[in-house]
């Protein structure tokens, strides 16, 4: 782990930018004193800081679960052992009352990851005391493997293929939770019981097992040779990932092999030349008291060294940052707070023009759509037009409950503003709404287009005109750091380094999904901006005339925006001639 710290680090700060390095490594001092779990729990959000959802220490959160819990865990089998002392009581009656202690700790520690999913995902997600019970489900497997004899010769006995079936399920249960968890549920609450209780089943079917089948599956060379540097392999393939995906290979089939290649390869050497010689080598033998000492001494040794290295990066966002002129360029209506986020679900217009406005136009919009804004104010002059914005990120004007993977659960807020916008839409009844949210949530077909429409429904009565404006493709990087890496290396812009093939195409289908829900509606219209973004199919952290086309790895630069004017106008115009 000392090692991986060391290195992810290094490469860090030699490969990306300042600001960059300094975003995605933010947690490495909690790391190197097991604590990455409770900072990941507590860290403060920030919408538009996209490079810290790019720790790339962030699967360090399990590590840190572990450890604190290697506290806590020899208390409990102290008291375990105290309760199970007894002279006069037989071994079963011992046996009995731990494995009580053992249950009552699985079932206390199930409770409060269930209240905390529902209250607070993040901290049932990244705190130990919500993960208990899944430790405390390994200990009822060392219970269940040591169990009475009597208690094994009557299961052997009634069932000599028990041990085969549970082995079975239990792979079923792990693979189906490969296969079809995803972002969009609730985690940990019930579906981590699934996986849980499959490596749970393994366990105890594997060990026990009368056939052979279970230990000539779970004993395979292959299996064995990538259990044995597992471990590295986690450590490594993370801070791997994020590093290529902070360079633009994502989304690449062979690029994403090459990491998968590249984060295999360093588990092979590490394990090697460090995880082998103090498992099983020379470092194997020293004596506990001397392991400890050490162990405290490098996590201290680490601690400085990596948070003074993090000193010397610039700050993102502030002046030091060569990317700050970049990163800040948006449009006016965030100086104004017209944008609450998740916190609440109350309706604050903000309002540009006057009273005495002869038409009003509404911008019902999430952050990808609030990015347009300034063309749109410079379309609809002050003079004739009052502009009232309505606007939330991270929150799709679809009418589809939405699983939010930042806050680990349903949009509720969300939902509830969206309802309150629409009504108060209604009632202002504006010449014009202009609506626009991201491409990229998850939704299906059905809920893409149904979703739209449930919404269409209620704006073409309440508007005479309504133009929807598609998602917009993200770069897969982030803009402003590739151009201020560019900058730093020869203080000239390549042109095709910062740049990215392919990223139409994700979106292509939420764009015909919006154009089946718009057609249903005879006010309602598709204006589509996204070849502006990414002409001819490519899209560019920086335009040939240097202008920084995104502020992020999504979200565009209002300078971009701003000088699309003449080209939308255009289209502007065409599209509304008959109107």
């Amino acid at each position: 782990m000392a090692l991986m710290l060391i290195v992810s680090v290094f490469l860090s700060i030699w490969l990306l930018s300042g600001a960059e390095a300094r975003a995605q490594l933010s947690s490495s001092p909690f790391v190197a004193t097991w604590t990455s779990n409770i900072y990941f729990a507590f860290q403060a959000v920030d919408y538009f800081d996209e490079l810290s959802t790019k720790d790339l220490f962030l699967h360090t959160w399990s590590l840190g679960i572990e450890e604190q819990f290697y506290l806590f865990w020899p208390l409990i089998l102290i008291l375990a052992s105290c309760m199970g002392r007894s002279k006069t009581r037989g071994k079963q009656i011992q046996f009995r009352r731990i494995l009580f202690l053992f249950i009552f700790l699985f079932l206390g520690s199930l409770l409060i990851a269930y209240y905390w999913t529902s209250k607070s995902p993040m901290l049932a997600f990244y705190l130990m005391p919500a993960r208990i019970w899944q430790f405390s489900l390994g200990a009822l497997a060392v219970l269940w493997l040591q169990r009475p004899p009597m208690v094994k010769n009557l299961e052997d006995a009634s069932n000599s293929k028990f041990p085969l079936i549970i082995v079975i399920v239990g792979l079923v249960f792990i693979i189906t939770s490969g296969v079809t968890f995803n972002t969009n549920m609730t985690y940990p609450g019930f579906w981590a019981m699934i996986p849980s209780f499959g490596a749970f089943l393994v366990i105890i079917g594997g060990l026990r097992s009368s056939t052979d089948l279970p230990q000539l599956l779970l004993t395979h060379p292959v299996l064995v040779w990538l259990g044995d540097r597992s471990y590295a392999l986690y450590l490594w393939h993370w801070p791997i990932f994020m590093l290529g995906f902070s360079l633009g290979i994502q989304h690449q089939t062979l690029g994403t092999m090459n990491l998968i290649l590249l984060s295999l390869l360093a588990s092979i050497i590490s394990f090697k030349l460090v995880e082998l010689p103090f498992w099983k080598g020379r470092f194997s033998h020293f004596r506990p008291s001397l392991v400890i000492l050490v162990s405290l001494l490098s996590m201290l040794v680490l601690f400085l060294l990596i948070y003074k290295s993090l000193e010397k990066l610039p700050m993102i966002g502030t002046q030091e940052d060569i990317s700050y002129q970049w990163r800040n360029d948006f449009p006016e209506i965030y100086k104004k707070g017209c944008d609450a986020w998740y916190y609440h679900a109350v309706v604050e217009p903000c309002v540009f023009g006057t009273d005495t406005s002869k038409k009003t136009a509404v911008f019902f919009v999430d952050s990808i759509g609030a990015q347009w804004f300034s063309m749109y104010k410079k379309l609809l002059p002050e003079s004739d037009w009052r502009i009232v914005v309505l606007t939330k990120s991270s929150c799709p004007i679809i009418d589809v409950e939405y699983f939010y993977p930042r806050i680990g659960s349903i949009y509720h807020v969300c939902g509830e503003w969206r309802n309150a916008s629409l009504d108060f839409i209604e009632m202002l009844k504006p010449d014009l709404i202009i609506i626009g949210n991201a491409a990229t949530y998850e939704f299906n077909e059905t809920e893409w287009v149904e979703g739209s429409t449930r919404i269409f429904e209620r704006i073409s009565r309440a508007a005479a005109i309504t133009i929807v404006i598609p998602g917009t493709p993200s770069l897969g990087f982030d803009g402003p750091g590739c151009v201020s890496r560019d900058l730093l290396l020869d203080m000239g812009i390549n042109f095709g380094f910062c740049s990215a093939k392919g990223r139409l195409k994700p979106i292509q289908k939420k764009v015909e999904y919006l154009n089946t829900a718009v057609s249903r509606f005879a006010n309602i219209y598709l204006l589509n901006l996204n070849d502006l973004v990414c002409p001819k199919g490519i899209c560019s952290a920086i335009t040939k005339e240097g202008i920084v086309v995104f502020r992020d790895a999504q979200h565009l630069t209002d300078s971009f925006v701003v000088a699309q004017v003449p080209v939308v106008r255009e289209r502007w115009n065409l599209l509304l001639k008959n109107q």
